[in-house]
């Protein structure tokens, strides 16, 4: 038999074996959703929804890549601002290698995410 449902925290940790398997311990219980599709009992499915603030076109000018003088005061602001929102983690997409290679730097407080990533419109009927 197949059922669909919301994962509850406490259940997190049957997700071993899944791609979420080394990401949900960094969930947040509060507001982070799992959903599964198990057959008899046994995940064959899962998704995750995890609120979270994303950062696009980030960018610093070709003349002034590689110095502090831009660098420093973005990632300055760029916390000032998840402070502000109360964010506890930022997601964002590089496609520019001074950027990946800024995120690196960042040590422990950042993780590269493999993959594709796409935006799914939900038009409304």
């Amino acid at each position: 038999m197949t059922t669909t449902r919301a994962l509850p925290p406490a259940e997190w940790c049957k997700l071993e074996g899944t791609l979420l398997e080394t990401v949900w311990p960094s969930f947040d219980p509060e507001a982070d959703i799992v959903l599964v599709v198990e057959e008899d009992g046994v995940i064959v499915g899962c998704t995750s929804f995890l609120p979270r603030w994303h950062m696009e076109g980030t960018w610093i000018h070709p003349g002034h890549r590689n110095t502090v003088k831009v660098g420093r005061p973005l990632l300055s602001a760029m916390y000032a601002m998840a402070q502000q929102l109360k964010a506890k983690e930022l997601i964002m997409v590089s496609v520019d290698p001074d950027v990946s290679a800024m995120c690196q730097r960042l040590g422990s407080s950042s993780m590269l995410m493999h993959g594709d990533h796409y935006s799914i419109g939900l038009g409304h009927a």
